[in-house]
């Protein structure tokens, strides 16, 4: 058995694998406590993996906290996968390619597993990145821009009369509270519609690709037409898991 995380800027999803599939999942925000005190609440109860396999975006910390306590829990080292120029049939268009987020690399090479056509991958987390890719494998090129939380989270910060209130997403919003959390839902739909859009009638059709937190969310809202594929990211990590246990 292995497990799979994906650590984000947010939350923590875990899975893990067995014979290709994903038996047990969770996930949890971080809140106060340490990286080894979320590892300790997630993972304590689980039977010892063979391997764990991490795709993290949220900076050194998060990775020592995770990997101190996966060590002295399991006495097992902890990979971390990081974007490369060329992997699993993906090629990076990032002259610096260790700089891009390695959970765009991860997706992309998912896509690659799921489809041979171009495809447009759209992961909606705190923030949305939109990466495209060719048929062969090259990475065209992509987009970052503000999550909902991020734009939301905005205008309560830099406006004095818009209070942190939870609401809901409508078109035709009758209070502030619904009219930010609309505004947020139909910016961030607008913009993958828009930006996968002008990405299609600049290189040609392909399958377009949703996943990550809000996914779901976002995904009622849509006009295009759009995969929701949740695990996306496990499966990306359970390709490059493969790879390397064949080298």
């Amino acid at each position: 058995m292995m497990l799979l995380a994906d650590v984000g800027n947010s939350r923590i999803k875990w899975a893990t694998c067995e014979g290709g599939e994903f038996p047990q999942r969770g996930q949890a925000s971080r809140g106060e406590e340490t990286w080894a005190g979320l590892a300790a609440r997630l993972w304590a109860d689980l039977p010892q993996p063979t391997r764990v396999v991490i795709v993290s975006v949220a900076g050194p910390e998060a990775r020592a906290g995770l990997a101190e306590w996966i060590d002295q829990h399991w006495g097992i080292a902890t990979e971390f996968v990081v974007s490369t120029a060329a992997a699993c049939g993906i090629r990076n268009s990032y002259a610096e390619p260790e700089r891009m987020g390695a959970d765009r690399w991860v997706a992309m090479i998912a896509a690659r597993v799921l489809t041979d056509r171009p495809c447009y991958v759209v992961d909606c987390g705190t923030a949305v990145t939109i990466d495209a890719l060719a048929a062969d494998g090259r990475h065209l090129g992509g987009v970052i821009i503000p999550g909902m939380r991020l734009m939301r989270e905005a205008l309560y910060r830099e406006t004095r009369q818009i209070p942190p209130e939870v609401g809901e997403a409508r078109l035709f919003g009758q209070s502030t509270r619904d009219c930010v959390w609309g505004g947020a839902v139909y910016a961030v739909a607008s913009a993958i519609d828009g930006i996968t859009g002008r990405m299609i009638a600049d290189h040609g059709s392909g399958l377009r690709l949703l996943t990550g937190g809000d996914a779901e969310i976002v995904l009622p809202h849509l006009q295009g037409e759009y995969r929701w594929e949740p695990d996306l990211i496990f499966t990306g990590l359970r390709v490059i898991a493969a790879r390397d246990q064949a080298k």
